[in-house]
């Protein structure tokens, strides 16, 4: 390869769902001579060199054959693409591929569409789910192509037996709309209905600042409810960690893009019980690999929890076929293509 590639994100601390994506993308497909980042969190880390990283992001955009982007935030996005485009030339467009985050990005184009014209003119999208392709192309841009929100396969774990008791384990933020209020209620409508010693639910995550007293009480009303606080997912396997668990479990109603956890949870062996709300119906299939219920609905979460406490076959059949699907969410299926995408 001959081009030089230059790939612009956000690199973790923090370690968000943006800087993980970020890091798996340098690591992953941009690790070679040809590739070099820049971190655009440089700016937060060191304001007072605000007007030096300009300068170096600068010389980083014009030294470069190819642009790779990985940024957050649209507004961000939108603002480096104008950069681009005026110190490279409208024409270099064609040469910049952007890794959109989240799912919000056709939302902002369709808000601001005097930008549409740019966007329809770098070289592609890549979207984490094929819905997205359908919403870019209703806006006139066909340019979106499919990339999952895929992980490293190094360190998978192949599903557990399902033992006496059901572990289930809550791993996302800690807020009402993640559903955490809602398993709760779940727990306690179980434990009720006898099965308190059946099932044995864990919470990871970061509990959001204004929810902490609410969230105590919380944990206080179901005694097989444990906050096991946080886990750095770039710097352990957080695979072996979830493969102790037999299901993830969430209803949440935040609007997000595809949860990364929900890949997770494949290459940790583990069913996942979501809802239906985002992209999730797009990686977890009902019945199949897992079990999708309503957004924050009670009854729903708690007919779903049940059905796997008392039928652990189901559980286990579950399982495996979450760990097998694992395989169209590993980044060596997709290297090739990227690169080809990227580079070419």
């Amino acid at each position: 390869m001959n081009n030089k590639v230059a790939f612009i994100g956000e690199f973790p601390p923090p370690y968000g769902g943006v800087t993980i994506k970020d890091a798996l993308l340098r690591d992953e497909f941009f690790n070679g001579d040809d590739f070099e980042t820049f971190d655009l969190y440089a700016f937060k880390r060191a304001p007072l060199r605000f007007a030096l990283l300009c300068v170096s992001l600068l010389r980083f955009i014009l030294g470069a054959d190819r642009i790779a982007l990985g940024i957050g935030s649209n507004s961000r996005l939108d603002h480096l693409l104008r950069i681009i485009s005026i110190a490279k030339g409208r024409s270099f467009l064609e040469n910049v591929t952007i890794f959109m985050m989240g799912r919000e990005l056709p939302e902002y184009l369709a808000a601001n569409p005097g930008r549409l014209g740019d966007f329809s003119s770098v070289r592609c999208i890549y979207v984490e789910s094929n819905s997205l392709i359908t919403e870019f192309a209703g806006l006139g841009c066909s340019n979106a192509r499919y990339l999952p929100n895929f992980r490293n396969g190094d360190g998978a774990c192949e599903p557990k037996p399902v033992g006496d008791a059901v572990h289930f384990v809550f791993f996302a933020q800690v807020r009402p709309e993640k559903g955490i209020d809602t398993l709760a209620d779940a727990a306690l409508t179980l434990n009720a209905e006898g099965y308190a010693d059946k099932f044995y639910i864990d919470v990871f995550g970061r509990v959001i600042d204004d929810y902490k007293t609410d969230f105590e009480h919380l944990v206080e009303r179901v005694p097989n409810m444990t906050y096991k606080g946080l886990v750095d997912a770039a710097s352990v396997n957080i695979y072996s960690i979830l493969n102790h668990y037999d299901a993830a479990v969430s209803s949440s109603s935040w609007r997000e893009g595809m949860s990364g956890s929900n890949i997770e949870c494949k290459f940790a062996g583990i069913a996942n019980i979501v809802s239906d709300a985002g992209f999730n119906s797009e990686c977890v299939h009902d019945g199949v690999d897992g079990i999708l219920v309503k957004p924050r609905d009670v009854v729903s979460l708690t007919a779903a929890m049940r059905s796997v406490i008392e039928d652990h076959d189901l559980l286990g059949l579950l399982k495996e076929e979450s760990y097998k699907s694992r395989t169209e969410y590993e980044a060596s299926a997709w290297k090739r293509e990227v690169i080809e995408i990227v580079c070419s």
